[in-house]
């Protein structure tokens, strides 16, 4: 992991909000061992972390995701701070940067890729600029598993359509926008809170701080 972020608590608020605000408007890591993505699935931890974000410490960013949805604020068991909160900032910066549009090169490496196993013929370019308006929306990581979905699962003798991307890099990135932006709010939050000094309050007497 990255060493803890030179940022101070307000700018590190202000770029988890402006995570949360920028996927709300529209690589990475080291990937798990076979040994430890079979415990966590046990755990049913993994399968909670979209396909492409799980790295090395996204199990304890999710964890910690978790503990402050359901503790902060209300145990006196929740803890002020833990070791993922110093690289939180950081991994999410880098699932961004994931997330951004693709470039025209990718889709034309796709359909190249696929044109060729396939042999079929490419589009024109007008076809082709069809083809990079529709799809340059998404991240590379969608592009790349849309191709090797297609070429393992597409059985008609032709280049596959706009939509048939689509349909593949929707929902996954509307999985990996969805999880990241909640996941950049709960730190905000976090850092809101422990900005307040951390204090657990009594929901029935407000004004009345637990003890």
């Amino acid at each position: 992991m990255s060493k803890k972020s030179s940022l101070t608590i307000t700018s590190a608020m202000e770029v988890y909000q402006q995570i949360g605000k920028q996927l709300s408007e529209t690589g990475l890591g080291v990937p798990m061992s076979t040994k430890d993505q079979e415990e966590l699935e046990s755990q049913d931890i993994l399968k909670q972390i979209p396909l492409m974000f799980r790295i090395d410490g996204s199990v304890f960013l999710e964890l910690r995701s978790q503990e402050i949805r359901q503790s902060m604020g209300v145990s006196n068991d929740f803890p002020l701070n833990k070791g993922i909160d110093d690289v939180a900032l950081d991994m999410c910066q880098k699932y961004v940067v994931q997330m951004e549009p693709c470039k025209r090169e990718d889709i034309a490496i796709a359909l190249e890729t696929i044109a060729s196993t396939f042999q079929c013929k490419v589009p024109d370019d007008f076809g082709l600029t069809q083809y990079f308006n529709l799809l340059e929306q998404y991240p590379r990581f969608c592009i790349e598993q849309a191709t090797h979905t297609l070429l393992t699962t597409y059985t008609y003798p032709r280049l596959p359509l706009p939509k048939d991307f689509i349909d593949i890099c929707q929902p996954m990135y509307i999985e990996h926008r969805d999880w990241l932006i909640k996941t950049s709010r709960r730190f905000y939050q976090l850092e809101v809170w422990k900005q307040m000094g951390g204090k657990v309050v009594n929901k029935y007497l407000p004004d009345v701080e637990e003890k």
